[in-house]
């Protein structure tokens, strides 16, 4: 590996420092949710909002490839310089978006019952979940239009653009929280319509987007609507809704089987997997870096390329993640200090800390190479190897470990050794012999 300073070290900085600034602004804006629900003087908020925001994060996140997925088909447009090619992947990822919106809509009041039966909380936090939902829910279509438009800008390596969007959207949400619950004095309902308005302003921004590319939309709009590429785009889609789905089934297990170990271990796991968030936050800024650049490199059949730009993002991967790794070594205690004076709770985050430490170091691997498998839009090996892992981690969970904390975490570490190696070996292979 060259540990030189480079043209392409310098494009993957470019890329992915606007990305992970940005990428800060979105726990900040749970963090603020939190903080407003626990002015209202009792638990039961601060309980609804996390069941909520769970149930809201399993459906957004199960889909949550839109923005991947657009990165991926915009860089190789890009790299092939093929105009017409970037704005009918556009325009087919937006017509695929919607159709999945509509469903969701159209059976809300039944994913938000079914969601809600599978917690066991007291009525008075079912409750407000609900109302909550009956909110945010609607939401959706919103997101993926920002998921969208920000995978453009990524795609086209416009990420100035992209920092400024999500980061003007949380900053709107935040004081939008502030307004609703503090001065108007909403209950739990005000936090869902403060994200509703946020994530709708992205209008504002997609209507200045179509205006710069006028002629070519409407170029393209009508006859190359249903075409061969259209179908490729819904398999692609399919592929990373599947890998999706799995990974927050994982994570909803893992929440599940938390809080059947009692409170301390619920509140224990929900604090290091806020940590985890944080830290896959500012990796995903590298991981669309990867798509972006490999991408580009398979859209000019450049095989060199295509393998410095593997090698480049992957280095960075790492330092970033030993960054990390250092920050949340020496800043630990005063962090856990700061969330909570319950000495029980410090004393079972500090003792299961380490097992955080050890899924960082596996979860860089298969971040980075997530980004580089959705650059070549090998989304079917993503699939594939999602499938493979879930089925090891919930296998040792049902069938090989005692149901304790720690194994849990085990199991947890083994699901993201597991993808790591599966796509390192296969990746590795695979470039041995690449053809475009």
């Amino acid at each position: 590996m060259n540990l030189s300073f480079t043209k392409l070290d310098l494009k993957v900085l470019k890329i992915s420092l606007p990305l992970i600034v940005s990428n800060i602004t979105v726990p900040l804006v749970g963090l603020v949710d939190n903080i407003m629900m626990g002015q209202l003087g009792s638990e039961i908020f601060i309980g609804a909002i996390g069941v909520g925001s769970i149930i809201i994060s399993y459906i957004l996140f199960s889909f949550g490839f839109v923005k991947s997925i657009t990165t991926g088909f915009v860089s190789q447009s890009e790299g092939s310089s093929s105009n017409k090619d970037l704005i009918k992947s556009i325009i087919h990822i937006f017509f695929i978006s919607m159709i999945i919106s509509s469903v969701i809509l159209i059976f809300r009041n039944q994913i938000i019952h079914i969601s809600l039966s599978l917690f066991s909380s007291s009525s008075e936090i079912l409750s407000n979940s609900k109302l909550y939902l009956e909110y945010r829910i609607w939401s959706v279509p919103a997101i993926f239009i920002r998921d969208i438009l920000i995978g453009y800008y990524i795609g086209v390596q416009k990420t100035m653009r992209a920092m400024i969007i999500i980061i003007y959207i949380n900053v709107l949400n935040i004081i939008l929280d502030y307004l609703f619950i503090v001065i108007l004095g909403f209950s739990i309902e005000g936090v869902a319509i403060a994200s509703l308005i946020a994530e709708y302003s992205i209008l504002i921004f997609v209507i200045h987007a179509i205006y710069k590319e006028k002629r070519n939309f409407k170029n393209q709009i009508g006859l190359h609507l249903f075409s061969n590429s259209l179908i490729k785009k819904i398999f692609v889609n399919i592929d990373m809704f599947t890998r999706s789905l799995i990974l927050m089934t994982c994570f909803m297990y893992f929440m599940l089987q938390s809080a059947s170990y009692g409170n301390i271990a619920l509140a224990t796991n929900t604090v290091l997997l806020n940590f985890f968030f944080i830290f896959s936050y500012g990796i995903d800024g590298i991981a669309h870096a990867s798509e972006v650049l490999v991408g580009n490199s398979v859209g000019k059949r450049d095989k060199s390329i295509l393998i410095n730009s593997i090698l480049v993002t992957g280095k960075y991967s790492f330092f970033l993640m030993l960054v990390i790794f250092l920050i949340f070594i020496s800043t630990s205690d005063l962090l856990i200090a700061y969330i909570t004076n319950l000495e029980i709770l410090r004393l079972s985050i500090e003792s299961n800390i380490l097992w955080l430490y050890g899924v960082f170091v596996f979860a860089t691997v298969a971040f980075w190479l997530d980004g580089v498998y959705i650059g070549l839009l090998d989304t079917r090996f993503i699939r594939n190897v999602m499938i493979l892992s879930g089925t090891v981690f919930f296998s040792l969970e049902m069938f090989v470990f005692e149901s304790t904390n720690d194994f849990l975490w085990i199991s947890f570490l083994i699901f993201f050794l597991s993808r790591s190696l599966f796509m390192s070996i296969h990746l590795f292979s695979r470039l041995k012999n690449y053809q475009f």
